[in-house]
């Protein structure tokens, strides 16, 4: 339980441990190993967990030690069950911030002696995997969100026992007529997954088909690089889900529209397919449960698309810690499509491939930074949620909005490429928002003339004779060799050179009948700003915090 005003956590206990374990331990890591890790051990002092150590971990992770302050204020126990609480930044820098983005949870029970007396002990070795484990989740997360009307119609737009292809990356595509409920208009107010194949499926979208309201759309249902011409036009963003998210509750004050006069019945599912193996012979029926109320809510809500364009014009050299990436949503973009009062954002759901370690989404207000949209800086592409935002920014006409992927590619020979294939990249925030505009993407790339500039720099002047100047832009990048004075340049001219803007209706369509090509990008603080309280002697000289990881090429140390 979060308590916002007092800024601590609550954490309830039950049935975890029994009269046989002696001792019992949660905590809290990095990113999910045990080295630098932050616990609370609690031991069984005559049938009761009642003797509590904070602890720390090694940067092996093979030792415990004791912390010098104690921030594991236990306040209730009995023979099964203990809560304890901690606040969300004990300003001791062996301890680990609470904060917004993904936490992993690690813990453990034993029936093994501990000597928690001692300075130091070794990590207690676990029996059986049934005695320990990992959970990712967003601990500081908005309070819940109730529905509060009854009366609800409910929908299911799901694949029908569609074939798995046995390829490495699908994008399958099924077209579905809605009801007859669609000549009522409703409002949507929470979306929730159907995964029947959660091996294989990657994400998931559901887009509407804008046509008229008679117009027929072929119900197709296949792989979709053959979608039909005529559903090109089922591109606005409904729903969406990718792993590690759950179901998703729109706030009171708002719903996403849906039906009434004028509405096209079509809708296309979209499904990525993630099939390494490239098994055969599997079918999947995944898809979306929908909720809707008759009863229309104050605001039309709208799904919006910040980040980066899916092109091979972005590339991410190998070998980083944390290579940088931003997709902008400037402030020309805002200003032609946003209304005078602004826009909410109250949802947004961070995504990346395989590769990316850390995004967020920045906010531009002239030459002010505002408190960011969302963050996550321990982020895991197997951890994907929609997530409801305790702070919801009010986005003005002018305002700028970054999104920022960070990659790992230590273990890539390789250079990776934007794309659509899961051994490609892509950095996207969704954001869900009121009250609902015609802007669906907001994104960019670097423009086609900077990159053929940087080209033929790069062979001309850096010698790397195998760019081909009229070749793929793909192979021209994967030619390269790579050294870290030629990284820190496709860095710098990522930031500095001018854009190829996405300012996009939902119909592909531009807004502002402007060239969107050889936009200047929004002038950003290269280092992110890292906010916390202030802490009174915080981090003595000879204690290295638990947060200090792996450095990137700017020297911020998270990773």
């Amino acid at each position: 339980m979060v308590d916002w005003y007092k800024q601590e956590v609550l954490f309830h206990l039950q049935n975890a441990f029994n009269e046989q374990h002696r001792w019992f331990y949660l905590g809290f890591s990095k990113r999910g190993g045990l080295a630098d890790a932050d616990i609370c051990f609690f031991e069984n002092q005559n049938g009761f967990f009642n003797a509590v150590t904070d602890t720390y971990t090694s940067p092996d992770g093979r030792w415990v030690r004791r912390d010098y302050q104690q921030d594991c204020e236990v306040f209730k126990m009995d023979e099964f069950t203990l809560a304890f609480k901690r606040k969300f930044d004990t300003c001791d820098p062996l301890d680990l911030r609470l904060h917004e983005g993904t936490m992993y949870v690690v813990w453990a029970r034993g029936e093994s002696e501990l000597a928690l007396e001692d300075h130091q002990f070794a990590l207690p070795n676990v029996t059986s995997p049934h005695e320990a484990g990992i959970k990712m989740l967003q601990i500081l997360r908005a309070d819940k969100i109730l529905i509060p009307e009854t009366d609800l119609d409910m929908v299911e737009i799901t694949l029908s026992k569609a074939p798995i292809p046995s390829e490495e990356t699908t994008y399958w595509c099924h077209v579905q007529r809605l009801d007859e409920f669609v000549q009522q208009r409703h409002h949507i107010v929470q979306f929730e997954p159907v995964v029947k194949t959660p091996s294989i499926v990657h994400h998931m979208e559901v887009f509407h088909c804008e046509a008229g309201e008679h117009e027929e759309m072929p119900l197709y249902n296949g792989d979709c690089t053959n979608l039909p011409a005529k559903a090109k036009v089922c591109s606005k963003v409904m729903a969406l889900w990718a792993m590690g998210a759950s179901t998703f509750t729109y706030p009171p004050e708002a719903g996403l529209p849906i039906g009434g006069p004028g509405y096209n019945p079509y809708v296309r599912l979209e499904v990525h397919f993630n099939n390494p193996e490239k098994q055969a012979g599997l079918i999947d029926s995944s898809g979306f449960r929908i909720k809707m109320s008759k009863s229309l809510r104050q605001f039309d809500a709208g799904v919006m698309e910040l980040g980066l364009e899916y092109t091979d014009k972005m590339a991410i050299p190998p070998g980083q810690t944390a290579f940088p990436l931003s997709g902008y949503c400037v402030a020309d973009c805002t200003k032609a499509a946003l209304p005078a009062t602004g826009i909410i954002i109250f949802g947004s759901q961070l995504h990346t491939h395989l590769r990316g370690v850390r995004v967020l989404t920045r906010h531009f207000r002239g030459e002010q930074e505002l408190r960011e949209v969302n963050r996550d800086d321990y982020y895991s592409n197997h951890f994907q949620e929609m997530r409801t935002l305790h702070y919801k920014p009010r986005v003005l006409p002018g305002d700028a909005l970054v999104t920022t992927c960070y990659y790992n590619t230590l273990n890539d020979t390789r250079t990776a490429l934007g794309g659509f294939s899961i051994s490609d990249e892509m950095c996207v925030n969704y954001i869900h928002y009121y009250p609902a505009t015609k802007l669906e993407v907001c994104k960019s790339s670097v423009s086609e003339e900077t990159l053929e500039n940087y080209f033929i720099y790069m062979k001309r002047t850096e010698h790397q004779r195998g760019i081909h100047l009229n070749g793929a832009r793909s192979a021209n990048y994967r030619s390269i060799e790579w050294s870290q004075p030629r990284v820190d340049q496709l860095y710098t001219m990522y930031i500095q050179e001018p854009l190829s803007m996405q300012c996009n209706k939902s119909d592909g369509g531009r807004f502002a009948d402007r060239s969107w090509e050889g936009v200047a990008p929004t002038a950003v603080q290269i280092k992110i700003p890292i906010h916390r309280k202030l802490c009174p002697n915080y981090n003595p000289l000879w204690l290295r915090p638990l947060e200090k990881g792996e450095c990137d090429l700017l020297g911020e140390c998270i990773y």
